[in-house]
């Protein structure tokens, strides 16, 4: 069974990063920004992974995002990062946007 909008499982953060789907978007760039890994657990093996880029501007609002997504899964466990300036900027990351993150093997 697919959650969220990930199919493949994330192994790294910051490794060969490919942007693919966007949720939302706004005109305006900003610079703040997060990425979320996102981990739910499946039976006795390996959780579910799933990673996203989300353009706000605090750790919290990032989570509430991401937990939208999956309403259903009451064991799901995130880890926020903040991007950098830099890094939100060259994403052409949006206010309030939600981008599914894949890296490349």
């Amino acid at each position: 069974m697919m959650r969220g909008l990930g199919k493949a499982g994330v192994v790294g953060l910051f490794d060969y990063a490919k942007v693919s789907r966007w949720i939302t978007r706004s005109a305006q760039n900003i610079d703040e920004g997060f990425v979320v890994l996102v981990h739910i657990p499946v039976g006795g093996g390996l959780p579910y992974q799933d990673a996203y880029l989300v353009g706000c501007s605090t750790h919290e609002e990032a989570e509430a995002k991401i937990k939208d997504l999956y309403p259903s899964e009451p064991n799901i466990r995130l880890y926020v990062s903040p991007l950098r300036v830099g890094d939100t900027k060259d994403l052409k990351l949006a206010r309030n946007e939600v981008r599914e993150w894949q890296l490349q093997n």
